[in-house]
């Protein structure tokens, strides 16, 4: 699968890292090196062969951004939450977060997942514009609105694997 789109990311870190993620190869260079330079152009000619042949297909959409953004509207409504903005985006490790300051940030790859995980993600999230922590009044708060929140963090973490291949470096 040689077509595979690579991004090149560029972050404060020490070495470089490739890992094959579905869709694409993305490569992580320290923020002080240009994808030009010569140690970059290298690691990439010794790397790009393997992670190509490890390459993974997008998985197919079962939702569209306007339905997690519904998901997050109905959510909301339920449990009586105004987040001060909600940002659907491309999250390398994580499938949302918080900030302190309201705002609900939901990684794009949830389009690959099946509604009751994204229902779990989201719920996840807007529980934190009440309890900013995972505390046991935290877990009570989304027990409250997904009994069997559980089971889908099981589902959820058995997805994330089929999903994501091994690093490559």
């Amino acid at each position: 699968m040689s077509d595979v789109p690579v991004r090149i990311i560029r972050q404060h870190r020490r070495a470089m890292m490739m890992r094959v993620v579905p869709g694409a190869i993305e490569v992580y260079i320290p923020s002080r090196y240009q994808e030009t330079d010569k140690c970059v152009v290298h690691f990439m000619k010794k790397n790009l062969p393997k992670a190509q042949a490890l390459a993974l297909p997008e998985p197919p959409h079962h939702l569209t951004e306007a339905d997690i953004l519904q998901l997050v509207a109905d959510y909301q409504q339920q449990m009586s939450v105004q987040p001060q903005r909600v940002v659907l985006r491309e999250m390398h490790r994580k499938w949302g977060s918080c900030s302190a300051l309201g705002t609900v940030t939901l990684n794009l790859r949830l389009r690959w997942l099946e509604r009751p995980l994204v229902e779990y993600v989201v719920c996840h999230e807007l529980a934190h514009l009440i309890e900013l922590n995972h505390s046991a009044a935290f877990w009570q708060i989304v027990a409250t609105y997904l009994p069997d929140y559980k089971a889908r963090i099981q589902r959820l973490r058995a997805a994330e694997r089929s999903f994501y291949d091994k690093d490559t470096q």
